[in-house]
Parts: structure tokens; sequence; C-alpha cells
């Protein structure tokens, strides 16, 4: 008896009309027809088409009910949605101004909220504007509003009329490019006798039936909702009130480093002048922090995360998920106990180190932000404090064979794209925190630049910059969180006194350096942990003198007190070592990162 069974695996339509074929050609009815040369073959190809397209359909139903799946932003949004995650909207960017008035004879002065100003970055004009009321009083002739913040944006409002007789009625604010950190709300109550604000409530926590708080949530089109209490969990408004949403529209990124701020509002008028008052506007901190919303891809990757999270910073996964997900700016971020600190241990606090995309250090004000935003989520007694990360340069010098009857490169062909592969290897493998600098794969890499590449012999150097005050008493402190060979520590050439000094580890009127074998292996000892400042002034006369402590093991470096007036090439401090081992390992809030700009050499020899 003939097997009727049809096939299921593949479901593509040549194989589907296949499998069809010999469907048919199994029965008896069929078994000498000519499928090919009939009009049977139109109805299978009508028949596959179906089956085919069925089984497109359903996969791609099957497929939007995931997470990890799904390709619409709809679906990907609903799916977050029963994981209380609310996408993240466009961010205005922020910018911090002074503003001063001329007192005019007022005594007292109002900048109210939603006061707008025009500032400029390369993509043209922005508007900028206030959110809050500020009453400033007359100081020294003059009204100044310090560290004034202006976000970018245009101002909106959608109105709503409640009408419980209209089956699941929604309130979605029109605009896709809405900041919701600036919506607010009012529902107007008893024929326009009762406003009401509305405040934001993430969660249903301290929410009870009187509690005046809506709820937000994305929907399509980029565009956002406004869901209001059932009368069990928040308030649920009146039959026929008005409900009127505010916000800002922002352009997200393209407001930040926007400057050259001017007042658009005449606020002499307002304030009962006669004419307008033109205030002088410095800037204190150009825009920043202004974002796109959530991409698809961000929020299948962020979603499951801020699930775990709960919207509290309580563990290290919390601070990161929290913190990447608010701050579009930030890459990575690093997150240690006070705890760790081994020179000042300080109980309670936890660091936040940030890395940006840009690789730019965040500005005071970006680090209040984010403080401010972790202390309302962590727990009683944590004080969140963000430093900057500290960077351990490495410069590379390499020398590459490479066969030259097997390439048509020349030697200058050949050390750019080694220099290309090692930029290269930087940006992808390196300037991340908990990395290493594995030098094995370094060689790799250079080798892997050009296939007539043989082979290639790498040297490291570690390069730490410090920061100091000119003319101020100083100890430079240097720490470059690996073992250093002894010998080979210098610094660039500062001017102290009148005179040109150099930091070195290496006297030779002394002579501390010696030779170690063990197992047929020599390593260099220093019989002295002394740093030396190295008077370079006279080339023919140099001396040397004691300033302060190294610990070649530990890699660092204590100098004693100095003032330094300034510097021979006007750079910043630095120093170079060269480590012991051949893998570069970091700690804590360091990171290693390729000094690209001048740090690489490259020698290429033809074999």
């Amino acid at each position: 008896m003939a097997n009727n069974s049809i096939s299921l695996v593949n479901l593509d339509f040549d194989t589907l009309k296949s499998q069809l074929k010999t469907y048919l050609k199994g029965q008896a009815q069929f078994s000498d027809y000519d499928f090919d040369g009939s009009n049977m073959s139109i109805l299978l190809d009508i028949l596959t088409y179906n089956t085919h397209l069925n089984a497109f359909y359903l996969n791609m139903v099957a497929s939007e009910m995931f997470l990890d799946s799904a390709q619409l932003r709809n679906s990907v949004v609903s799916i977050a949605k029963s994981l209380n995650y609310t996408p993240r909207s466009a961010k205005s960017a922020k910018a911090i101004v002074n503003a001063t008035f001329a007192q005019s004879g007022l005594q007292q002065f109002t900048i109210p909220k939603n006061t707008r100003f025009t500032g400029r970055n390369s993509n043209g004009s922005l508007t900028f504007v206030t959110n809050e009321t500020l009453v400033l009083y007359p100081s020294n002739g003059s009204f100044t509003a310090a560290n004034l913040a202006l976000y970018e944006g245009s101002l909106f409002t959608d109105s709503f009329i409640v009408d419980y007789s209209t089956e699941n009625q929604r309130f979605i604010l029109s605009n896709a490019g809405v900041d919701t950190d600036s919506i607010e709300v009012t529902v107007t109550e008893d024929n326009g006798l009762t406003p009401i604000s509305y405040s934001k409530a993430d969660s249903l926590m301290n929410v009870s039936s009187n509690t005046t708080s809506y709820f937000l949530q994305a929907t399509d089109d980029n565009r956002y909702e406004v869901v209001f209490g059932d009368g069990v969990f928040g308030r649920k408004p009146k039959d026929s009130s008005a409900i009127t949403a505010a916000y800002r529209v922002t352009v997200g990124s393209r407001g930040n480093e926007a400057t050259g701020f001017r007042l658009n509002d005449n606020l002499g008028a307002l304030n009962g002048y006669g004419s307008s008052i033109i205030p002088t506007i410095t800037t204190v901190q150009a825009g920043y922090g202004g974002a796109e919303a959530e991409t698809i891809e961000e929020i299948r990757f962020r979603a499951p995360k801020a699930y775990q999270t709960q919207d509290r910073a309580v563990t290290v996964d919390d601070f990161n998920s929290l913190i990447t997900k608010e701050f579009q700016t930030i890459k990575s971020v690093y997150i240690y106990g006070g705890e760790q600190v081994t020179d000042f241990p300080r109980y309670g606090s936890v660091y936040i180190v940030p890395i940006t995309f840009t690789g730019e250090p965040l500005s005071q004000f970006e680090k209040i932000d984010i403080e401010s935003f972790i202390r309302q989520r962590t727990i009683i007694g944590i004080n969140p404090i963000v430093i900057d990360p500290e960077y351990i340069y490495v410069n590379v010098s390499t020398v590459a064979k490479y066969f030259a009857d097997r390439t048509d490169l020349t030697a200058n062909d050949i050390s750019s794209r080694i220099k290309d592969a090692i930029v290269s290897f930087n940006t992808n493998q390196l300037i991340n925190f908990d990395t290493t600098l594995n030098l094995s794969r370094l060689e790799e890499a250079i080798n892997d630049a050009d296939a007539s590449i043989s082979s290639n012999v790498t040297e490291l150097a570690l390069k730490k910059i410090i920061s100091i005050e000119l003319n101020r008493v100083v100890s430079p402190a240097v720490d470059f969180k690996n073992p250093i060979v002894p010998g080979t520590v210098i610094s660039n050439e500062f001017l102290s006194g009148g005179r040109v000094y150099r930091y070195v580890d290496y006297n030779p009127n002394k002579n501390t350096l010696v030779v170690d074998n063990v197992d047929g292996k020599s390593t260099i000892r220093n019989t002295s942990n002394d740093i030396y400042l190295q008077d370079v002034t006279d080339p023919s006369t140099v001396t040397y003198s004691a300033a302060g402590k190294i610990d070649y093991q530990l890699g660092t470096i204590k100098a004693n007190p100095i003032i330094i007036n300034d510097l021979v090439d006007s750079e910043p401090v630095e120093f170079l070592a060269k480590p012991v081992e051949s893998d570069i390992v970091t700690s804590l809030n360091n990171i290693i990162s390729i000094n690209t700009s001048t740090g690489i050499s490259v020698e290429v020899r033809k074999i």
C-alpha cells in the first residue's frame, strides 16, 4: 500500500509542490498521470501558493509573539509592556546659562515657566524653554539667574474629553517626538471649576483609589498614551472631564552642543516694565543629554533587564541597566563600592564610572544629573558618586616583516595597513572596563593586516597622564596598575623655579640597577625605590635629586610636593614606563587605550 503522508518539514514553494505531486502519484487514480503536461499543474501551483502563503503568514505571526524574534516595533513594544517596561522617549538637550537683567527700578523679576530662548549649533537655530518659574531679587543693580536650566523643544498641548460611553477610550498624545519627562497632565472637572494636577506613576506602589496619578505606556508609531486609574489603583476622572496634556516635542540629539543663547520672550512687559529687557546671557554648559527614542534592538535588550531591576538600584547590574537606559550618551558603566578604595575607603558610597560613546568625559552637570537619578532609586544610606574613568594609555612599537614578492603594496602601504589594524584593535578590543591588552592578540591582528606579513616583534610602553594645577604645591601620583621595569620610568619636561626638570627612576651616579639571572631568565631589579628629579636645564651638566618613592611591583609613583610653573611642550604631565608582563590589565575605574594619535610606531622590513 502506498505511503499517503505528506512531509511538512520543508515549506518553500518548489518543495511543497513536489511533495503534493508525490502524494498524488501514490494514489491509484493518478499513478500514471503526467502532472507537468496537464492543467493539473496549474491547480497544484494554486494549492502550493496558498499553502506556502499560509505557512509564511503563520510563521511571521508566531515570530511577532516573542521578544527575541519580533521585527515590528509595535510587537516589541507590546511584549515589553507585559514586562512593565516603557520604552524611553526622545530626550531634550539641556543647557545651563547665566542670565543677567538690568534692574530698571523693579523690586523683583520673574522668569516664568516655559520662557523661550534660542540657541544655535551646527544644526541651526533651536528653541529652548525653562521648566519652572523663577523669581529673582536685585543684587548689585541687576537681576541674575545663575545656572538657569534650559531644555530644547517646542511646547504642545493635547486636549481630550472623558466619555465613558465610548468603549475603550484612549488618550494618545499626537506627537511622536514627545519628551515624556516633560508631560504635565491636568484634569478639569465640574464644568471647569475643579482643575486637578496628575503626576506620573511608574508602578502601583503607594497608589490608592484617591491617588491623582496617571500611567504612561507606548503605543503605535513611537507615540505614548496616558492611562488613568480605575478607582481602585489611582483616581478615576469624572465623566465629561476635560483633560489637557502639555509637553515638549524635541529633536533629540540634534540639540546637543547648543550655545549662543538669546531670549525670545518680552519679559519686561510681563514684569510691568514698559519695554523689553534684553539680558546678558553666558553659556555655562552647552546643550547635552539630548537623545533619540529607543530603537527596537535597544528595547529588546533592555526590557528583560529592566524587569529584573524593577526600577531599583541595588545590584551592579541594576545600576548599569538604569543608567544606560536613561542616559543615551553613555556606552558603558563600571560600578564599585567605596570599601574597595584601598587608600581611603568610603563605606556607604557607590562609585559610578561612565564611558561615553565619544570618549569625552561627562560635564559636572551631567554627573549631578546621574547622581540625582540614581539617588531616587537606591536604598537609604547609599551615596552615589560619579567619577571619570582613568586611562592607561599604551604606546605600541612594532617591527613587521613581509614578503615583497607576494604583494603589490609598497612598504608605506603595509605600514598604513598595520596602523589601521592597531587602531581597529583598540576600538574593538579595548576602551572598556575589565579588559586586558593581550600582546599575542595584538601581534596576531598586526599579522592579519595583510596576507604578505610573515611576522612582527611588538613592544609596549605604558603612559599615564596626570592633572596638576600650575603654580600650586602639588604631589604628583601615578598608578600604572601593572608591574613596571626598573630603569624605564621617565616623564616629559617641565619648569619649576626657573629650572627644567623631568622625573626618572635611574640615577647613573648611584647605578642601583642589578640584573638577576633565575632559571636562565634575566630580570632587572632596582635596589633603590627612589624617584629622581633630573635637572636638564644645562644638557652638559645633568644633576639628580631624590623626589619621591616608586613601587615597581604595584606600578605606583608618589612624588614629593613640588611647584610646577609650566610645561615645556605645553602638554599635561606624562609618565612613561615599560611593563614587566606582556599582557596589560586594568582594575576598578581604569581603561586601557592605545595612544593612537602619537603612540604608534611601525617599521616594515622586506624578506
